[in-house]
């Protein structure tokens, strides 16, 4: 999965792949201009966690190490799926320029 979604004002990108509770989960900040910025990741297969908790939780908490470096973010603004800038589609294996 690659998705898009916002948090305390700020967007993020997810990479996830593996199976619920045992995914490998990367998110990164994407900056005002539309550049990556900050990232951090968790592998739920070695890494401590709650291997019940929903993907959107640990999402959170990956954001929460990042949160602190990123100025200008908005507390009250909780976690929101979102459509994203689409740059190329999957499909078989098969990647087409969108």
């Amino acid at each position: 999965m690659v998705r898009e979604f916002e948090y305390k004002g700020e967007i993020f990108r997810v990479t996830a792949h593996g199976i619920h509770g045992h995914e490998e989960i990367f998110i990164v900040h994407i900056e005002k201009d539309g550049t990556e910025g900050g990232e951090a990741s968790i592998d739920r297969m070695t890494e401590e966690n709650d291997t019940n908790a929903p993907i959107e939780d640990i999402i959170v908490m990956l954001c929460d190490r990042l949160i602190p470096d990123i100025d200008g973010h908005d507390p009250s603004k909780p976690f929101a799926w979102r459509e994203g800038n689409v740059v190329y589609a999957v499909h078989d294996g098969v990647q087409d320029h969108a």
